[in-house]
């Protein structure tokens, strides 16, 4: 896959909720996605509560349209207000959220870390590169997968 391969090209752009409190890390993500050219909306989250509130549709986000549901999560353990290891637990308690794929980026990723992100309930772990080229190759990888070969469940198919 090349830099002007755009996944799901041609249909509406897949929704990501990102959930990182980092903002040189949100930034990063922002020009990766753009360097790849992929037909997707980042929604960024700063906080492990603020994805709850955005997936459960409440507070900020309980008008109509103000969260609309991602095809993926993708999200840092480490947040403040509320873990992503406890939003995860929230995540997949609900049954209208559970079925939604979550993959973990973070810096930390000791084999304990992992081995207990997989047990609560994550699709997958990455671990954040140091260089943006990094970056853009981890996520041409990451593209390839759960942008193009995997089928992800889109927001409304089952309604």
């Amino acid at each position: 896959m090349n830099a002007a391969a755009s996944p799901a090209q041609g249909h509406e752009p897949l929704l990501i909720l990102v959930a990182e409190d980092n903002r040189y890390d949100r930034l990063i993500l922002q020009e990766v996605f753009a360097e790849l050219n992929w037909n997707v909306t980042l929604r960024f989250v700063a906080h492990g509560e603020e994805a709850v509130d955005y997936l459960k549709r409440r507070d900020r986000y309980a008008a109509p349209g103000a969260a609309p549901r991602p095809a993926l999560i993708l999200m840092d353990l480490n947040m403040p207000r509320m873990t992503g290891d406890e939003v995860l637990r929230q995540i997949r308690a609900d049954p209208e959220l559970c079925m939604l794929p979550v993959i973990v980026l973070s810096t930390a990723d000791s084999p304990k870390l992992v081995v207990q992100a997989y047990a609560s309930g994550i699709n997958a772990f990455m671990t954040k590169p140091g260089g943006f080229d990094e970056f853009v190759e981890l996520f041409r990888k990451f593209g390839a997968f759960w942008l193009e070969a995997a089928k992800l469940p889109i927001a409304d198919a089952a309604a």
